[in-house]
C-alpha cells in the first residue's frame, strides 16, 4: 500500500499537468466542433478523428459519497488517439487510481495510490452525423485493471466493452443529441494477502447514457447528461445485482488547440436502496469528469 506522500505526488503531478494544458492554450482563438470532440462527459459522440490526426486526452474522474464513512476515488486515465481512417480510430489508455476510505462499512480503511493497467480502443464511423440524420458508430475495448475500483482491493480484472454510439445534430450542429449503448464481460480474481488467490468470478456490466449539449456562445456548450448502470452476477441476465441512475450538467470549452469538458453526476437513484432511494454500497452518491484534450 502506498502512503500519503504517494497520493499527494500522484494528485500533485495531475495538477502540473492540468496546469500544462491550460497554458498551451493561451491566446488561441474559439473555433467549431472539432470530429470526437467530447461535448459530453461520459457519452461518446460517434465522429472519428480523420486519418492521420492525433489527439491526447487527460480525463479526471471523481467518485465521492457513501451511506456512511468517509469514501473519495479518483480514476485517472491519459489516452492517446489516432485516426488511422476517415472512419477507423484507436485509442491506448494508461490509467491510475486511487482511494481515500475510512470507516466504510464493508470496505477496509485505506489511503492509497497506484497504476492501475492498460487497455486499447478502436472506434468506426459506420454513418456521419454531418450526412443528416443519425451518426452511428461501433466500439470495442478491451483491457487490464489491477485494482478494484470499488474498494481499492488489488485484483487481476479482465474486461472487454462492446459499444453502439448514435448521434443526431439539430439546428446547424448547434444542438448535439448522443446516445450509448454498451456492455462490460469481466473476469477478476481477488489477489488479498492471503496465502491463495481467490476463485475466478464472471460479472456483466450494462450502460446506457444520453445527454444533450447546445452551443450557447463560440466555443463553448452547456447540456445535461443521464447514466444507467447496472450489474449481473455470473453474466446472466436474470441474476441483476444492483444498479443506478446518474444525471446531471456538463458544460464545453474549445479553441483551435485543445478543449475541455466538466460533468457533475450526482446519483439519482439506485437499488438495493441503502440511502433514501439510492444504491450508496454498490456506487457512489456524486461523480465529477473533467476531460481536457490536445489537437496534434
Amino acid at each position: 500500500m502506498l502512503k500519503n506522500a504517494s497520493l499527494n505526488s500522484l494528485r500533485a503531478r495531475l495538477s502540473a499537468g492540468t496546469v500544462l494544458l491550460l497554458a498551451w492554450a493561451v491566446g488561441s482563438a474559439p473555433m467549431a466542433l472539432r470530429a470526437d470532440e467530447n461535448t459530453l462527459g461520459f457519452t461518446y459522440g460517434a465522429e472519428t478523428l480523420p486519418k492521420g490526426a492525433s489527439e491526447v486526452y487527460q480525463i479526471v474522474t471523481s467518485r465521492t459519497g457513501k451511506a456512511d464513512g468517509h469514501y473519495s476515488a479518483l480514476d485517472l486515465q491519459t489516452e492517446i488517439e489516432h485516426g488511422f481512417t476517415d472512419k477507423l480510430q484507436g485509442s491506448l489508455y494508461l490509467n491510475a487510481i486511487s482511494h481515500d476510505i475510512s470507516g466504510v462499512p464493508g470496505t477496509s480503511d485505506r489511503d492509497q495510490s497506484a497504476f492501475n493497467g492498460v487497455q486499447v480502443s478502436v472506434k468506426y464511423n459506420l454513418r456521419s452525423a454531418d450526412r443528416g440524420g443519425w451518426g452511428v458508430a461501433v466500439y470495442l475495448e478491451p483491457g487490464y485493471k489491477r485494482y478494484s475500483g470499488r474498494s481499492g482491493k488489488r485484483e487481476d480484472i479482465y474486461f472487454l466493452e462492446p459499444k453502439l454510439i448514435l448521434q443526431r445534430n439539430f439546428l446547424d450542429d448547434t444542438v448535439i443529441w448522443s446516445t450509448n449503448l454498451g456492455a462490460e464481460f469481466e473476469r477478476e480474481q481477488d489477489l488479498g494477502r492471503g496465502s491463495s488467490h481467490g476463485d475466478w468470478e464472471s460479472e456483466l456490466e450494462l450502460e446506457a447514457s444520453s445527454g444533450v449539449s447546445y452551443r450557447f456562445a463560440p466555443g463553448w456548450f452547456a447540456g445535461v447528461e443521464g447514466l444507467y448502470k447496472s450489474a449481473y452476477a455470473h453474466m446472466q441476465l436474470d441474476e441483476m445485482s444492483e444498479n443506478a441512475f446518474f444525471f446531471g450538467p456538463n458544460v464545453h470549452y474549445a479553441n483551435a488547440r485543445w478543449w475541455a469538458t466538466l460533468a457533475v453526476l450526482p446519483q439519482i437513484t439506485g437499488w438495493p436502496e441503502n440511502k433514501d432511494t439510492r444504491n450508496l454500497h454498490n456506487y457512489e452518491a456524486l461523480m465529477i469528469r473533467l476531460k481536457l484534450g490536445l489537437h496534434f
